[in-house]
């Protein structure tokens, strides 16, 4: 019986009554070698993303800590190095959801091939599916944010123009 892999050929014919259970034997074994290839690279990703994570929150602490080093005009509110390092301690929350969604999945693969246990099979599809929903929410969060950033530098200025 051969298995198979991307770039070969299906299975040579099985005899009589063996047909279902090498085609899903094949199917199965498809599976776990397209995942056992997925999951280091999910890892790293995960990990990747733990480490902007960290460096996002010690630079939103660098910048309320360090402010006083920082040159900031006389008009500028008295807070602004605040709401700046919180800024950037919220958006490292950004980092960390798909992060941990990541981390989740590898660890379901590996469980999976480790044990062949068909429910961690469903949770890293779960968690997978959980990733590429915050992933698709946050790119039209941000598409929304970048449409209005575009009409405000248009607009404003249009705006401050015609009524002086």
């Amino acid at each position: 019986m051969t298995e198979f892999t991307m770039g070969q050929g299906a299975p040579e014919p099985p005899g009589p009554g063996e047909a279902s259970v090498d085609k899903n034997r094949a199917i199965l074994n498809y599976i776990m070698n397209s995942l056992r290839a997925t999951k280091p690279w999910t890892r790293l990703l995960s990990i990747l993303g733990f480490i902007g994570t960290g460096l996002t929150i010690l630079m939103g602490l660098g910048v309320m800590v360090g402010g006083r080093f920082i040159p900031i005009p006389p008009e500028a509110p008295p807070l602004i190095l605040i709401y700046v390092g919180i800024f950037y301690i919220l958006v490292s929350v950004l980092y960390l959801i798909p992060s941990i969604w990541l981390s989740r999945y590898s660890s379901a693969i590996d469980s999976f091939l480790k044990r062949g246990d068909s429910v961690q099979l469903g949770n890293a599809i779960a968690y997978q599916k959980s990733f590429w929903k915050f992933m698709g929410i946050l790119v039209l969060v941000c598409i929304v944010i970048a449409i209005l950033g575009i009409l405000a530098g248009i607009l404003i200025p249009a705006f401050l123009a015609f009524r002086g």
